[in-house]
């Protein structure tokens, strides 16, 4: 951009520059000598690299700007559908895992109460530590649920519990009945599964 004092020839082509005050610098834009105030990136595709413009090519340059230049439509496509989640990997809402989650919980799955705010029958000197984490539709939880039992529990807690429905559900007692043969075997199953996690 050629100023107004040089198209009136009043300016020679050969002048020296202005010295400028100490911390400010020159505009980028090729043969300009006016101060560069506004920093801004090069171009779109070099967001890192920046120039300083003085005010009229700063004006120049964002006029000139156009970020989808170059791209086709699906690129354009893309870059605004990433825009709208903040450039953040998503995830499919609603996922398999999610629902079976969701199904284990409604069936009677245990909410996790590490500090016993929820159980008012626990015992004030049994320790709030937290327990040892499982998912919830591992074999040690299914063992847990299966014995009627909630985290934290001691040895003693899981041997009564499974003495109590061991005796209920023994064949013997149940005149042979093989739906109470094979709850026997689970809870026996499950007994060995919950000494393993609370020994280990």
């Amino acid at each position: 951009m050629v100023s107004q004092s040089r198209k009136k020839g009043l300016e020679s082509p050969f002048a020296i520059p202005k010295k400028r005050a100490p911390g400010t610098r020159a505009c980028d834009w090729i043969h300009c000598d006016e101060d560069g105030s506004f920093r801004t990136a090069k171009s779109p595709r070099n967001m890192a690299d920046h120039v300083w413009y003085c005010e009229d090519h700063i004006r120049a340059h964002n006029k000139a700007w156009n970020y989808f230049e170059g791209l086709d439509d699906d690129e354009v496509e893309a870059i605004i559908k990433n825009d709208t989640v903040w450039q953040r990997p998503t995830w499919e809402l609603g996922s398999k895992t999610d629902a079976q989650k969701a199904q284990a919980f409604s069936r009677g799955a245990r909410i996790r109460d590490d500090f016993g705010v929820l159980n008012e029958d626990a015992d004030p000197r049994t320790p709030h530590h937290l327990p040892r984490a499982f998912p919830p539709d591992s074999p040690v939880a299914k063992a847990f649920s299966t014995l009627d039992l909630t985290p934290p529990v001691t040895v003693d807690d899981a041997k009564t519990r499974y003495k109590k429905l061991a005796r209920r559900h023994h064949p013997d007692t149940n005149d042979g009945c093989k739906k109470s043969e094979e709850l026997f075997k689970q809870v026996g199953h499950a007994y060995q599964i919950v000494l393993t996690f609370l020994q280990d």
